[in-house]
C-alpha cells in the first residue's frame, strides 16, 4: 500500500485516505457510543448519517489514469471506522472505470475477498454500471489482523461515491454498517 504522505499524487485508492482520516478522527476521540447525525460533506450534494463527528480530507488522486480530487469524510467510534470517498471524474466516460478501479483497490488494499455482492440500491444514483456494487468483504488491516468490511459503490452524474465500512472482525457491527449504508441520500436529478 503507498503511503498517502510520501506519494500523494500516485495514490489510486481510497485506502490511504482512509487511514490518514482514521488518524485525523483518532485525535478528535469520538465517544465510544453511536451517536448518529445527519452530515451534508462539504462542497459535496449527498445527505448520510454518520454515528460521530466526521471529519473531511481532500487529497489529489490517480484514478482512471486522471488525476482528480478525492475527498473523504469519515470517522471512527466503537472500533469501527465510517467512511464516504468521493471524487468528481468531470467525464462520464471516465466513471466506469473510476468505480472499477475503486472497486479492485478496496480488496487489493485489505487483500480481501468478497463474502457477499449484490448491486448498490441507491436511490438516485446512476443505473447499469457493472462496479456499482454493495459489497461484504473479509481481509486484513495492514498490521495482518482480520477485519470484515461493507464497502458501496455509486454513481451520479459524473460523480463517484464510496461508502465504507470497516472494524476488526471481533468488533465489526453488521447493523452499524447497515444503518450507515442505508442513510445514502442522492438529489434527484433530471
Amino acid at each position: 500500500m503507498l503511503n498517502p504522505l510520501r506519494h500523494p499524487k500516485r495514490l489510486c485508492s481510497w485506502h490511504g485516505l482512509i487511514l490518514l482520516l482514521v488518524a485525523v478522527t483518532s485525535l478528535a476521540a469520538c465517544s465510544p457510543d453511536l451517536d448518529w447525525r445527519e452530515i451534508r460533506p462539504k462542497n459535496i450534494d449527498i445527505l448520510l448519517t454518520f454515528p460521530c463527528k466526521p471529519q473531511q480530507i481532500t487529497q489529489d488522486v490517480q484514478l482512471a489514469g486522471k488525476t482528480v480530487k478525492m475527498s473523504m469524510t469519515g470517522c471512527a467510534t466503537d472500533d469501527m471506522t465510517f467512511a464516504l470517498a468521493h471524487a468528481d471524474m468531470q467525464d462520464r466516460a471516465l466513471v466506469g472505470p473510476a468505480m472499477a478501479a475503486l472497486h479492485k483497490a478496496a480488496l487489493q488494499n485489505v487483500a480481501g475477498r468478497v463474502v457477499r455482492s449484490q448491486p448498490a440500491a441507491v436511490a438516485h444514483a446512476a443505473h447499469g454500471l457493472p462496479d456499482a456494487l454493495d459489497l461484504q468483504i473479509t481481509g486484513k488491516s495492514p498490521s495482518g489482523k482480520p477485519l470484515r468490511e461493507r464497502v458501496v459503490l455509486f454513481a451520479q452524474g459524473t460523480q463517484v461515491f464510496q461508502m465504507t465500512t470497516f472494524a476488526h472482525v471481533k468488533r465489526y457491527k453488521a447493523d452499524a454498517a447497515q444503518t450507515f449504508s442505508n442513510s445514502i441520500r442522492l438529489p434527484a436529478t433530471d
